[in-house]
């Protein structure tokens, strides 16, 4: 009698235990992702290949499939969001029905026509080509001190607001460099809609020191775009003088004393929590206090983001018993679970505490972590803003998912967190800076503070 109640709790076990197993199987958001996939090509297919109707409605469907499973905005179907997705997704499913064959740009339009309506910069669908042809002039552009301003006699920004269907942004001030950078490649014209059979005209401007304005204009043809080894070597001349005239390529955590203006800079280029970062932060909180520095700024002006927990280990000498990071809710399958209160306890570096002012310099492009350094930073009383509010809503989508399509293997990319931002009273869109400027003006307006 006994083994056979034995038995039965074994088996009971054995059965929920294999239920678990299903149920996080089934909500476990990198399922069939590329996480979990061996060899695979991160390139897709040539944009002027040709997919059967049937391939590419293949394509189509695995995509919104798998954005319909992963995003939490996804998971409301009575919400705005998903109505807006379905009906992109059914309008261009019906698109494709129409053809016979479509090529992988045409695919990459209609899939992204979808993604875009969400307005999260981390989602997206883009095709990675193995040879991308590049405009030939663009070093010598540079070199002159010229700037694209506009393309086919539209500003860009009158460009975005044409093809805004085409990019998955929060902020148009996120998205005009990325179709700037496609104006210069020719398969990402192709995806914009120009396919260079005819020429195609640049509007370029250099600012004098005068401050007056030259304006002159670029025209060029399909024989104007290289592969990226010609295209090397044909500006091997600008790319030498600019190589000698740079330094040796900084890490990408590096800092300055600057003495004379009472500061200490941390330079982050992307948010790295490594040994290397760690140690460099021991080090310049070494030589603030040796040298008894009143300030130190944390420049993310050029940072893409990485880890939060650079925010955390850089708190670690600041002078709090406590911290508050964002929060966020995790698409689970058909569950959304929320995180705590975000509620950190500081485990303070008591030898090196820095109890002087703190700064943070931004722009536009401070993006993901780089945005939340700013905000953790502000919405915990820790220090100032100086800059431009990184065009990165706070309150928006992150912690991603990669999928490559079966058939044209175009990249996709799928958030399946929804961030809620430390100060949620407050009626800002964006981080504002406390000391708004030029990103080019963010030491000027750090040493009228310091000093």
């Amino acid at each position: 009698m006994k083994r056979k109640i034995l038995s039965g709790i074994g088996i009971g076990a054995g059965i929920f235990l294999a239920l678990i197993i299903l149920f996080f199987a089934f909500c476990f958001p990198y399922r069939n992702s590329a996480s979990f996939k061996k060899n695979i090509s991160n390139m897709a297919k040539p944009y002027d290949y040709e997919l059967t109707q049937k391939q590419a409605l293949k394509d189509f469907d695995y995509a919104y499939k798998h954005l319909s499973q992963v995003h939490p905005a996804m998971l409301d179907k009575k919400g705005e969001n998903y109505k807006r997705v379905r009906a992109a997704y059914e309008a261009g499913r019906s698109k494709i029905e129409q053809k016979d064959v479509i090529t992988v740009v045409e695919l990459n339009q209609h899939l992204e026509r979808f993604f875009s309506v969400l307005g999260d910069a981390h989602s997206y669908a883009r095709a990675n080509y193995a040879e991308p042809l590049y405009m030939k002039y663009l070093d010598q552009v540079k070199a002159e001190d010229y700037s694209f301003v506009g393309f086919e006699g539209l500003s860009y920004e009158e460009l975005l607001e044409i093809k805004k269907d085409l990019f998955s942004y929060e902020s148009e001030l996120w998205a005009l460099p990325d179709l700037k950078d496609y104006t210069i490649c020719c398969q990402y014209l192709s995806y914009l809609g120009y396919d260079l059979e005819k020429p195609v005209t640049y509007t370029l401007e250099k600012t004098e020191e005068d401050g007056s304005k030259i304006t002159k204009y670029l025209t060029v043809t399909k024989d104007d775009f290289l592969p990226l080894a010609e295209y090397l070597e044909y500006n091997k001349k600008y790319r030498e003088k600019k190589k000698t005239e740079s330094t040796t390529p900084a890490s990408f955590c590096s800092y300055k004393i600057d003495k004379e203006h009472d500061v200490a800079v941390l330079t982050l280029t992307s948010c790295e929590n490594n040994a290397e970062y760690k140690n460099c932060l021991r080090q310049m909180f070494t030589e603030v206090k040796q040298n008894n520095i009143g300030n130190v700024a944390v420049d993310v002006r050029k940072n893409g983001g990485g880890s939060s927990l650079v925010i955390n280990s850089f708190i670690k000498y600041l002078d709090t018993d406590y911290f508050y990071e964002p929060t966020y809710s995790s698409r689970l399958g058909p569950f959304l679970v929320k995180s705590g209160s975000g509620r950190k306890t500081n485990h303070r570096v008591q030898e090196l505490l820095f109890t002087g002012n703190v700064f943070i310099l931004t722009s536009q492009k401070s993006f993901s972590s780089a945005m939340m350094f700013p905000q953790m930073i502000k919405d915990n009383g820790l220090g100032k803003v100086i800059g431009q509010a990184p065009a990165n809503n706070p309150n928006g989508y992150g912690d991603v998912v990669n999928f490559y399509l079966p058939v044209s293997n175009i990249f996709m990319q799928v958030s399946f967190k929804k961030f809620h931002r430390v100060n949620q009273n407050t009626t800002e869109k964006y981080v504002e800076p406390d000391y708004p400027c030029a990103s080019d003006d963010v030491f000027e307006v750090l040493y009228d503070h310091t000093n």
